[in-house]
């Protein structure tokens, strides 16, 4: 079952369907043995019986005749191998390589390309003995070799393989591939635009599909993908199946990075980009959107149309989709980064990256992907609601009153939080930004945060100063600590009262009172629908103050 968020459940009426689906994955594949001196050293006497040839000049002998075979074995086979620069898009230059028959199954191009790498070298002394293997203090560059592969269950799947020993590798595959595999031996209406599903797809048993990844069985999986292509494909240049087997060569994995999304395929495309653009002008101050990146395109999006009849069972790629305005939305903390942009004509995704899945601090092994991305729906959901809390805000009845009162904690009396002082509304402000962090936020963090926004040093705003007015918020139940951290979170409640008051009295009081005293000029030619609403409640208020006796002019 899919985790319901309130983004989703407010706009319900509006979506047609929604799924979720793991996107990314990329697997590091090391050798135990080969991550100490020590380990090194014992796995190259179980290759050549003892270690007399373990020198620099033998480990870069080892990776030249990886190379030279690998580039045999391409020109043998017609397979194209080509270097590319730092910057290149290693999947990009792929594209125009990928098989066009269906039933292709193999390895099908080659890029090599350097980059820095962890290098052994060994310590002699002057008799000859090895008294130091470590890694070099500077990672060299040295070669990569990315093969690109088709696999029946995954589809394109990328291997990067360092050449120099122990042959660190990455495994790079994508979750929807697999799913639009799987689609089409289930024979499941799936339309597919790059990495996403879009309108004319059964979206709710897509979604059934796709929530197979976050089984447990997944990891078997993934570990038969690794084991059938990632020594008979790739390090069978390097070590032959028989020195594999005899120095006892076998690679263990581990999470790297992730991705997961939710996809929200609305009725009408207008409705979604009208959505998703006030979403944007209403959280981009709230929550200290620096940058939302745009690029244009067809502006008149689709909208649901039915066919009579059946419809056939298929699955089949949009290879020219229309390419519409693409809005990104992106917040990124450290190596944790949560995104909104909207796919194809009528499908709004959101979505949270992992680049290293150290940030979770779940454990990093294959056999903790479940736990992984539970915690990143988790994370989606948190989001999303934060989302539609500063997107949506709300204030009951008396919440003016309650919020400027005293409180205690424990035996402690805290004072009210008034929002006419300068330094509550700078905490609030840092707040309601921090709110999005996924693992929350420290007092040092919120400290600095209003540091930025006031332009004040330690000495006048410290993390004393900090604590201070974080234990008034979290009197008024604004904001909670983290059981068993010293960080504390602001819940999709809490930041919808904060944001209703920066609302309130950003864009309702100060707009209003700068109108009323402000004298009357030549209208502008074209004014927005809001504008309309604020000239309304000046009169009205014009009416009001004259009639209470308060002059304002």
């Amino acid at each position: 079952m899919i985790a319901s968020d309130e983004f989703s459940q407010y706009y319900a009426e509006l979506l047609q369907g929604t799924y979720d689906c793991v996107d990314r994955i990329v697997l590091n594949a090391f050798y135990p043995l080969g991550q100490t001196g020590g380990g090194v050293r014992s796995w190259w006497r179980r290759l050549y019986g003892d270690d007399s040839t373990l020198d620099d000049e033998h480990l870069r002998e080892m990776a030249g005749t990886f190379s030279r075979r690998l580039h045999a074995f391409c020109a043998k086979q017609g397979i194209p191998i080509i270097e590319a620069q730092a910057r290149d898009r290693k999947h990009e230059l792929a594209q125009p390589y990928e098989p066009n028959d269906p039933k292709f199954c193999g390895l099908f191009f080659v890029i090599k390309s350097n980059a820095p790498a962890p290098v052994w070298e060994v310590k002699r002394n002057g008799e000859g003995r090895i008294t130091e293997i470590r890694h070099r203090k500077s990672w060299p560059y040295v070669r990569h070799f990315f093969f690109h592969l088709i696999d029946q269950e995954w589809g394109h799947v990328t291997i990067r393989m360092c050449g120099y020993p122990p042959f660190g590798a990455q495994v790079i595959l994508n979750g929807h591939e697999w799913v639009e595999r799987l689609a089409r031996r289930k024979r499941v209406v799936a339309v597919k635009n790059g990495n996403c599903f879009i309108e004319g797809s059964d979206f709710s048993k897509i979604s059934r599909l796709a929530a197979e990844l976050n089984r447990v069985e997944t990891i078997a999986r993934l570990r038969r993908l690794c084991e059938r292509w990632i020594y008979h494909t790739c390090l069978c240049f390097a070590l032959p199946h028989v020195d594999r087997e005899r120095s006892g060569f076998a690679y263990q994995y581990s999470v790297f990075q992730l991705e997961l999304s939710r996809n929200l395929l609305f009725w009408r495309g207008t409705t979604m980009d009208e959505v998703y653009q006030k979403l944007i002008d209403r959280t981009r101050a709230p929550l200290d959107l620096k940058q939302v990146k745009t690029i244009f395109g067809f502006s008149h999006r689709p909208h649901h149309t039915a066919k009579r009849g059946r419809e056939r069972t298929e699955v089949f790629k949009a290879v020219q989709a229309a390419s519409y305005d693409l809005t990104v939305f992106k917040i990124k903390w450290g190596n944790l980064t949560l995104k909104i942009y909207d796919k194809g004509g009528r499908v709004l995704r959101m979505e949270v990256v992992v680049h290293n899945a150290k940030e979770l601090r779940s454990g990093k092994m294959l056999e903790k992907l479940p736990a992984l991305l539970e915690r990143m729906r988790d994370m989606l959901v948190r989001f999303l609601g934060t989302i539609q809390a500063a997107h949506v805000s709300f204030l009951d009845e008396g919440a003016f009153e309650g919020l400027s009162e005293p409180t205690t904690r424990g035996t402690r009396r805290l004072a009210g939080i008034d929002l006419d002082k300068a330094r509550n509304r700078l905490v609030v402000d840092a707040v309601v930004a921090l709110s999005t962090r996924p693992n929350g936020f420290t007092v040092a963090q919120l400290a600095e945060a209003v540091r930025q926004r006031s332009g004040q040093d330690a000495d006048m705003y410290s993390a004393r100063n900090a604590a201070y007015d974080l234990a008034k918020l979290i009197g008024k139940t604004l904001v909670r600590r983290i059981e068993r951290s010293r960080r504390y979170a602001a819940d999709p409640p809490g930041v919808r009262t904060l944001c209703a008051y920066v609302l309130l009295r950003e864009k309702v009081i100060k707009p209003l009172l700068a109108g009323v005293v402000r004298p009357c000029r030549r209208p502008p030619k074209v004014t927005a629908p809001l504008d309309h609403h604020y000239a309304a409640l000046r009169q009205e208020l014009h009416r009001t103050f004259e009639t209470i006796g308060l002059a304002v002019a």
